[in-house]
């Protein structure tokens, strides 16, 4: 075992020296692992896809607006992505741990705690941003929009066009709830500055607001501004957490 002076292990305690075909037989394995659980969960979930669709549609789109196909495979196709969804979704855990175990090895124990840190934390932030989504964003998203094209036309809504909306933003919110982390990581890193955040934070909620106009198209710009609170309170949050760290 290879120690250095100051950063203590030169080389990560259990790493092991195998040939290359070995890591990749590994990787092939835990690859085919998580493929197998994503088609299992896929499997099962398929069968109660409609009533998910009703679910989801009676929950977002306000009453009287009728789903719509414009093909014969649409429905079809949508049920089967919503059920790969839900599947990618649940075994998310699966995914987790069968990329750690494969770099563990690999990995020093500060790196590890890093992972055992980070990855609960950005999990949750996802969580958090794709129920903001689905609970306030995208009802108010549907309903303004449906309310305010009442007068020029009947509103029907393609079930898959629908969907890409709702996955979209969902992953959209997720991903924007992971600012706290990323800035704080960044400023950890030495990427940027915490008083230069600071100092400019003015220009940095004129961004928010833009980035919020972009990624919720809402004519009323209720969502705009839901979502732009947000990012602000998580950019307050990203300072904060940076701040005491």
């Amino acid at each position: 075992m290879n120690k250095t002076s100051n950063t203590g292990y030169s080389t990560p305690p259990c790493d092991k020296e195998q040939p290359l075909m070995e890591h990749i037989a590994e990787l092939r394995y835990r690859l085919l692992v998580i493929l197998a659980g994503v088609s299992i969960i896929t499997a099962i979930v398929f069968p109660f896809s409609s009533l998910l669709l009703d679910m989801i549609w009676d929950h977002l789109v306000p009453p009287g607006v009728e789903m719509v196909v414009y093909g014969p495979w649409e429905i079809i196709t949508v049920r089967i992505t919503l059920s790969l969804v839900c599947a990618l979704v649940f075994g998310i855990p699966l995914l987790i741990y069968e990329l750690l175990a494969f770099a563990n090895p690999g990995l020093f124990p500060s790196e590890r705690r890093f992972f055992t840190i980070v990855v609960p934390f950005s999990l949750i932030l996802f969580i958090i941003g794709g129920l903001l989504a689905y609970f306030i964003v995208l009802p108010l998203l549907f309903k303004y929009l449906i309310l305010f094209s009442g007068d020029v036309a009947v509103a029907q809504l393609s079930i898959r066009r629908t969907f890409s909306v709702v996955t979209t933003t969902l992953v959209g919110l997720g991903l924007v709830f992971q600012t706290p982390l990323l800035i704080t990581l960044a400023v950890k890193m030495g990427l940027v500055k915490y008083r230069e955040l600071k100092e400019k934070r003015l220009w940095i909620y004129a961004g928010l607001l833009v980035f919020a106009t972009f990624i919720s198209p809402d004519p009323t710009a209720i969502s705009q501004l839901i979502v732009a609170s947000m990012l602000v309170v998580l950019f307050e949050a990203s300072l904060l957490i940076a701040r005491f760290l």
